[in-house]
């Protein structure tokens, strides 16, 4: 369970995923109404997290005070002695709320000395005890991360500052477009785009970032669009110890952003590591893009395709199309094609799945055939070839775009994923945890770890497979709790494993059973089955616990 349950109005929505954060950072283990798991009555899981939660912090505001939930949440929590309330705007709180000390965050700019936050945190530190020692999205204890034994660096994302808020899609995409070109720089090991991303709307200290992720520099900056020119901001720090090595801005057409984008990487590498200047062929190279509106269409797409949802699905898949009908060259709008068609079958959002697989497979080609330096390239034809069920093709594509891009996380993901149905689940063990390495707090941290744990589990690593499918479960990854229950089993720990795999979780989990890709080695699927069996959750079908990165 959580040590802190947050409850708010949701108008207040943006306020609470930032003060969870910051608790986060600290150590807790936070949970709020974003992080309901869609195979549950959601009454019954607040109710569950809010008795099990040591401390109940209520975030009162105009719309909180006029919630039935919130004052619900918060008469239970002053019941049971865990109630912490602060207020964050003038309000006055209802009886019997404002007879108990409440810390006013009116205003609060994130501000950890703040005198009003440092109350919240002691009084969350004498309800719950200590923090643990930091936890990254992983679940996975650590402190900091050591530096690589290369120039390291991570791109925070761009601040838009653009009148027009319908413009933050662009200045996420200039800030993906920036940590994809570095990654293409085999001297940097380079944070994935995923985690950079957790900072996002964030008052940050660079110094605590670097150590959380394990590096040594930090790219941000901010983007501007007026008309039809647009000046990035950048600045590059050395967050060992905070200072600037450099910064400067940029003004162009936007017709020019890929070449805007090479100058300001060029501009990074010469900070870092002037030697990598004098290699030929220092500048990334970009194919020229005829029309930037197909470009444009492009980056929409991407930011539908990270939503990971029924809704993301359709609106990326056109934006995609668009992209291909104004530009049949830019290689980009296949790719996103391609991602998001196998996206719809393994998701199963879409109606026909063999015939997008078919597309999604096609797409990649030509994605490929346009640039074939992109290592998104094969690692979209990866996907479609492993849910076709080619796993000998998908392995070749998915060293492919490893080989093309070392920092590649999703690649390495999928690389593991493919490993394990071909039926060589110990040497999925090392790309999965480069991937982990290379994105310690991404979003699909559940997908992830659940991966790694199945791999150590059909390698007979049953003691490793348990730590990480508990980590993932701590994701509410439906598969992961079948991976933890088997693992227990094969331990002979039979009354854990039982306890670990719901009931009411059952139907779910067999639900993700993949319906277009069986294992290579039949035997790994029995392994797995069998385990299940033992922990006396017994299903029909093969648990689909890898499922790739998007």
């Amino acid at each position: 369970m959580s040590d802190v349950f947050v409850s708010y109005g949701h108008a207040k929505s943006a306020e609470a995923g930032r003060i969870a954060q910051v608790l986060r950072d600290l150590g807790y283990a936070v949970w709020r109404d974003d992080d309901l798991p869609v195979h549950r009555d959601y009454s019954d899981v607040i109710e569950e997290r809010l008795r099990g939660s040591k401390a109940v912090l209520v975030l009162w505001s105009t719309d909180a005070v006029k919630s039935s939930w919130v004052r619900a949440e918060a008469e239970m929590a002053r019941e049971a002695g865990t109630l912490v309330q602060l207020n964050l705007d003038t309000v006055p709180l209802p009886l019997p709320f404002n007879r108990i000390q409440c810390a006013d965050l009116c205003g609060w700019t994130g501000d950890l000395q703040a005198p009003a936050w440092r109350k919240v945190v002691e009084s969350v530190a004498e309800l719950v005890g200590a923090p643990a020692e930091h936890v990254n999205g992983g679940g996975i204890a650590h402190g900091p991360l050591a530096l690589p034994d290369k120039p390291s660096i991570a791109v925070l994302p761009l601040t838009n500052l653009s009148s027009d808020a319908e413009q933050e899609y662009f200045a996420d995409a200039v800030t993906e477009d920036l940590t994809t070109a570095l990654s293409r720089w085999r001297s940097f090991f380079v944070i994935a785009r995923n985690s950079a991303f957790t900072y996002k709307g964030r008052a940050v200290d660079v110094m605590r970032i670097g150590r959380e992720l394990g590096v040594r520099y930090l790219l941000e900056g901010s983007v501007r669009e007026v008309g039809s020119r647009v000046r990035i901001n950048a600045q590059l720090i050395d967050a060992a110890d905070g200072t600037h090595i450099w910064a400067d801005k940029f003004d162009r057409d936007l017709v020019d952003i890929l070449a805007l984008q090479d100058e300001i990487t060029e501009f990074v590498v010469a900070a870092i590591e002037p030697a990598l200047l004098r290699r030929e062929g220092a500048r990334v190279a970009r194919k020229d893009i005829r029309d930037f509106t197909a470009l444009d269409c492009f980056y929409r797409g991407m930011s539908h395709l990270n939503e990971v949802s029924l809704d993301g699905y359709q609106k990326a898949q056109a934006e995609f199309r668009e992209a291909i009908a104004r530009d049949p060259e830019l290689a980009l709008g296949h790719i996103g094609l391609s991602r998001i068609l196998y996206a719809g079958a393994m998701y199963n959002w879409s109606a026909d799945p063999g015939r997008d697989l078919q597309e999604a497979y096609a797409s990649a080609a030509t994605g490929i055939r346009l640039d074939s330096g992109d290592a998104y390239g094969p690692f979209a034809l990866s996907g479609a070839a492993l849910y076709l069920g080619r796993q000998s093709e998908a392995l070749d594509a998915a060293q492919r775009a490893v080989a093309l891009n070392e920092n590649f996380a999703f690649g390495y993901n999928r690389l593991g994923q493919v490993l394990v149905h071909v039926g060589r689940p110990a040497e999925a063990i090392a790309p999965l945890e480069r991937c982990l390495r290379h994105s310690p707090f991404d979003p699909q941290m559940g997908l992830m770890l659940c991966g790694l744990a199945l791999a150590h589990y059909l390698a007979r690593n049953y003691a490793e497979a348990c730590t990480h499918a508990s980590a993932a479960t701590q994701h509410d990854y439906p598969p992961a709790f079948a991976v933890l229950g088997a693992s227990l089993a094969r331990q002979g720990r039979i009354e854990e494993a039982r306890r670990a795999i719901p009931v009411d979780l059952v139907p779910m989990v067999t639900a993700q059973v993949s319906r277009l890709v069986s294992a290579a080695n039949p035997a790994d699927r029995d392994h797995l089955l069998e385990g299940i069996a033992l922990a006396g959750q017994a299903m029909t079908a093969p648990v689909e616990a890898t499922s790739g990165s998007l």
